[in-house]
């Protein structure tokens, strides 16, 4: 019997199904309710009756994804959602949060990639698939078992493996190749034009798969010979739309689904917002001990809704020392001061009562700007630019939730569900929440001796990062133009020499498709999963002429449309891009960035010089003066495991991998190889990252008993690292977590497990953590140092960008040499370690030259 049992609920399948299958209803306020009543119910039969130890739901975040780069009418022939239906998809998310059902959604695939990964990511376990779609039935297998729904959950049929075949004539695995043949309307899936279901399963049982269809041609006679002839390439690329991903990379463990049930007071509230009295009447889902917390205790919460300026006027000369301020996803402010909930009646027209947002913030200006109240915001930055809007200075005295959740809980901020998961308040008085949510925040900052980098890192960057978000990098258009036809040009030549090489067109873009050629028509070693992922292309690079080729089609691929089509997209009308600094997203603490994602850039190639060169100053008279940490991580790991090896290397100005190559190989410094300092730069890096022996085999393309040596001999030299990456292992095996150099907290929930891949992954992620997230932190102070002195010393230049381990300031020319002094001053006395930071400092017009 299986240990654990997952039930993974296809979020968008059940909610056109309940949508549609009940009459539509409205609460008092007249929003529409049937289908959060529908799901709300069909969530507690799911938990009472199949009694999951896990639940995960899973919906699509975008109608477009990697499909529709392969096939641009992928469902294209689907109607938009009735109005009625989309303005129940948000209550919908936010009572899953409060029930603590997990929700995944994922940017550039489906909800149905996002199940075929969860279903066969965690073993030891029955998985059980909720849906009305029968894509699905290609992940059946022997621990998965799907449950079709015909209406809600009440009227379902379990497929599994053993009987699919009695009702659709195929195996699980042969699904995708059925639908290849026979197309699927629904999806706008061609398949092949004049063949239908009976025929598709006549062939798929006769021939076993597509490919089978394909290499028995010629015994197929008539018509069906011709139509499979003709649509051979729509076939196969029917086959790739159809296949559902089952390697995604989702960012989620099995504690991360568990089932907690009953429900707290929180959903509760939810009920009685949305009337859903037949669920209100049942105590038995309710836990009568779990209470909505304010400020100290259990208290009646009293909302107010605010309509007019003289209610507005009078709230805010209320006395108090903390307000906390949302903004709802229905573009209503919420206020909260005290133990009331402040609602703010928005102006619907000029002719109805209510307050414009304008009126709201010019209100609460001076209590925005005083620095002796302190001000409680989710998520700051954003409501930095609303402020900016109506002339509201930076407000003084901040507690960001969102970042305190962030720092002390490990976890990745996504919302503002985790705020009422974390307090059980209700999801109707957010402002409450927040303030609840501080008070509890803050105990822990204090507890783990985490108010310096709090207070005194985190809460000032977040303005420092609107302020180089705003100022933006300008872009050079005309170097994007040409970019851009160099390497659509670039990948016509690679396309058509690899078609030349292999003999025949085909979708490169197709694993499927790309695994056919390199395996079966070329002969290559095949690995088990017949992966071609860049790892695998890798180590079959120097076995056939193509392989060079395909990863050199696929670099300038990622390259064309991540970094130039898109980066079009992101400019303003001046010439700047303005991307999205995220400080919540990685669980290191490192920045990353979206909208373009600039956070990504290769780092020193070709490609990186060619990327680079798109940016320039913002006027001619500027120019970019970039600085960048030499060996930062390094360095931080000198300091944190104390190895004498590294402190002494770096305090002498060595040159550490030739110096690690001297003594891994038993030569002078003056007779290390390049060769010899490329492997030790590997091993250096990579001991940082808990690079086992297979994985610097691949790197270096050696032997794992070479690649053991090397790692052996790197250990004898620093024996003091060996001892500090154990340690990190064994305080993550006590505490559940790892911390970084100023306490940042990363919680790493698989350490224990008893799978050891898993385990070993785990440990890999407490070895790094601690290395690169100080390394994150002393980036950081570098940037609120640099943002105060170059403010205060007003001389014009502005720091505009932060990627990997380099600043860029945009600079007048007549500063340069001075900001490259300053750069180097406050990126290298951010911190005081036991070897010393360097950089290297550059400055020019065009990024690419700075560098």
């Amino acid at each position: 019997m299986l240990k654990n049992k997952l039930i993974i609920i296809d979020g968008n399948s059940m909610l056109y199904r309940l949508y549609y299958a009940m009459p539509l209803l409205t609460n008092s306020k007249g929003e529409y309710t049937n289908a959060i009543f529908g799901y709300a119910n069909e969530m507690v039969k799911i938990i009472t009756e199949y009694k999951p130890t896990h639940l995960v739901v899973a919906f699509d975040a975008a109608k477009t994804t990697f499909r529709n780069d392969i096939f641009a009418d992928y469902k294209a022939n689907r109607s938009p959602m009735p109005p009625e239906l989309a303005s129940q998809v948000a209550p919908i998310k936010e009572m899953l949060g409060l029930m603590n059902i997990k929700v995944i959604e994922q940017l550039g695939i489906e909800a149905d990639d996002i199940i075929g990964t969860l279903s066969k990511k965690f073993g030891d376990t029955e998985t059980i698939i909720i849906t009305g779609d029968r894509d699905s039935f290609q992940l059946i297998d022997n621990t998965t078992s799907i449950y079709f729904t015909k209406r809600g959950i009440s009227d379902i049929k379990i497929y599994n493996i053993d009987n699919l075949k009695q009702e659709y004539g195929v195996e699980p695995w042969q699904v995708v190749d059925l639908k290849a043949l026979q197309g699927d309307s629904s999806d706008n899936i061609p398949g092949v034009r004049g063949i239908g279901p009976k025929t598709a399963t006549e062939l798929i049982n006769t021939f076993g798969s597509l490919d089978g269809v394909y290499a028995n041609l010629d015994s197929i006679k008539g018509g069906t010979n011709q139509k499979l002839a003709e649509n051979k390439e729509t076939a196969y690329l029917s086959q790739t739309l159809a296949r559902i991903k089952t390697d995604a990379m989702i960012d989620c463990t099995l504690e991360d689904m568990v089932v907690k049930f009953p429900f707290s007071s929180a959903v509760k509230d939810f009920f009685e917002k949305y009337s859903l009295r037949l669920l209100l009447k049942k105590d038995e889902i309710f836990d009568i001990n779990q209470q909505v917390v304010t400020n100290d205790k259990t208290k009646e919460v009293k909302i107010i809704e605010v309509k007019t300026e003289q209610q507005l006027n009078s709230i805010v000369n209320n006395v108090c020392e903390e307000w906390a301020f949302y903004k709802d996803t229905t573009d209503v402010w919420h206020a909260s001061c005290g133990d009331i909930e402040y609602v703010f009646a928005g102006q619907i027209d000029l002719f109805s009562q209510g307050l414009t947002e304008g009126e709201i913030m010019l209100g609460f200006k001076n209590v925005l700007e005083n620095e002796n109240i302190t001000k409680i915001f989710y998520d700051t930055k954003s409501m930095l630019y609303i402020f900016k809007q109506y002339g509201i200075k930076f407000p003084k005295n901040v507690f960001d939730v969102s970042v305190a959740l962030n720092l002390t809980q490990g976890v990745i901020v996504k919302d503002i569900n985790d705020i009422y998961s974390f307090t059980g308040a209700s999801s109707s008085i957010p402002a409450l929440a927040l303030i609840s949510a501080k008070k509890e925040l803050s105990k822990i900052i204090e507890q783990e001796k985490l108010q310096n980098l709090y207070y005194k890192t985190e809460i000032p960057l977040i303005f420092t990062l609107f302020n180089m978000e705003t100022r933006g990098f300008k872009v050079d258009k005309e170097k994007l133009n040409s970019l851009e036809k160099v390497y659509a040009k670039k990948i016509e030549t690679l396309t058509n020499k690899i078609y030349q090489v292999v003999g025949h067109d085909f979708n490169i873009k197709s694993p499927k498709q790309l695994a056919v050629v390199l395996f079966d028509e070329l002969g290559l070693p095949k690995n088990k999963k017949e992966s071609t992922s860049v790892e695998v292309l890798e180590e079959l690079e120097d076995l056939h002429e193509v392989v060079p080729l395909i990863l050199e089609y696929r670099k300038a691929a990622k390259i064309y449309s991540t970094y130039i089509v898109a980066m079009k997209d992101c400019i303003d009308k001046n010439g700047f891009v303005h991307t999205n600094f995220n400080q919540t997203q990685t669980a290191t603490g490192r920045l990353s960035s979206s909208d373009p994602n600039l956070q990504n850039l290769p780092i020193r190639d070709e490609e990186s010089k060619e990327i680079r060169s798109m940016f320039i100053a913002s006027s001619e008279g500027n120019e970019l003066v970039d600085a960048d940490y030499s060996q930062i991580e390094l360095r931080v790991l000198a300091h944190l495991s104390g190895d004498d090896f590294y402190i002494n290397s770096f305090n002498n100005g060595e040159d550490i991998h030739t110096k690690t190559a001297s003594e891994v190989f038993g030569v002078l410094p003056e007779d290390v190889t390049p060769s010899q300092r490329r492997v030790a730069k590997v091993v250096n890096f990579g001991i940082i990252y808990g690079m086992s022996r297979f994985g610097l085999s691949s790197d270096l393309k050696i032997t794992q008993k070479e690649a053991k040596a090397y790692i052996d001999n790197f250990y004898r030299i620093h024996p003091k690292i060996s001892e500090y990456m154990q340690e990190q292992i064994s305080e993550a095996k006590n505490t559940g977590c790892a911390r970084t150099m100023l306490g940042r907290v990363r919680k790493i929930p698989d350490i224990n497990a008893s799978n050891f891949m898993v385990r070993q992954r785990a440990e890999r992620v407490a070895q790094n953590t601690s290395v690169q997230g100080s390394a994150a932190e002393i980036m950081k102070i570098a940037m609120n140092n640099l943002e105060n002195r170059l403010t205060k010393e007003n001389i014009g230049a502005q720091l505009i960008m932060q990627v990997h381990d380099e600043l860029v300031v945009d600079c007048p020319k007549k500063e340069v040499e001075k900001v490259k002094e300053i750069l180097k001053q406050e990126m290298e006395n951010a911190v005081n370690l036991k070897v010393p930071l360097t950089t290297d400092v550059g400055s020019a017009y065009n990024w690419s030259d700075a560098h």
